[in-house]
């Protein structure tokens, strides 16, 4: 039987957001990061706007905000889920496009896996909105792990 050591992953990202999904996506990476002894990247992305006039349109009280919840939310996570494991945890909030961050992060660090969760859109919304999680997969250069 093959051991997740089996698969060479090094570097995972794990990218979460403050919903009820993002505790099972660090649960799962943490399990998978410590059978491996893999670094693990926790990543949110605060969500700008794509078309912006001045910084004065984008709101940065609220971008603050945004960033002081992601950090109180990545270390809560961590504590909870790899406190006490010897492993190189990062903690990152990065601003822009979701995916394109999530992606050029992974790119980046040259992360061996991404493991994120997917929210439940019904397929009218899935259509007009796009996902996040569905772009990721599509475009990623190494596996993606989506938490359900």
């Amino acid at each position: 039987m093959e051991s997740v050591e089996d698969y060479g992953i090094r570097r995972i990202v794990v990218a979460v957001d403050t919903s009820d999904y993002s505790e099972m996506v660090v649960a799962r990476a943490s399990a998978i990061a410590i059978a491996s002894s893999a670094e693990i990247h926790v990543i949110s992305v605060v969500s700008l706007p794509k078309l912006i006039a001045s910084e004065a349109d984008i709101g940065i009280q609220d971008v603050r905000l945004s960033e002081k919840e992601f950090h109180e939310h990545h270390k809560r996570l961590i504590d909870e889920y790899l406190k006490g494991h010897d492993l190189h945890i990062e903690s990152r909030v990065l601003h822009g496009d979701p995916s394109g961050k999530i992606l050029s992060y992974a790119n980046e660090i040259g992360a061996d896996l991404i493991v994120m969760g997917s929210k439940a859109y019904g397929k009218v919304q899935r259509f007009l909105l796009g996902g996040v999680s569905e772009d990721v997969v599509r475009n990623a250069k190494c596996s993606v792990m989506i938490a359900k």
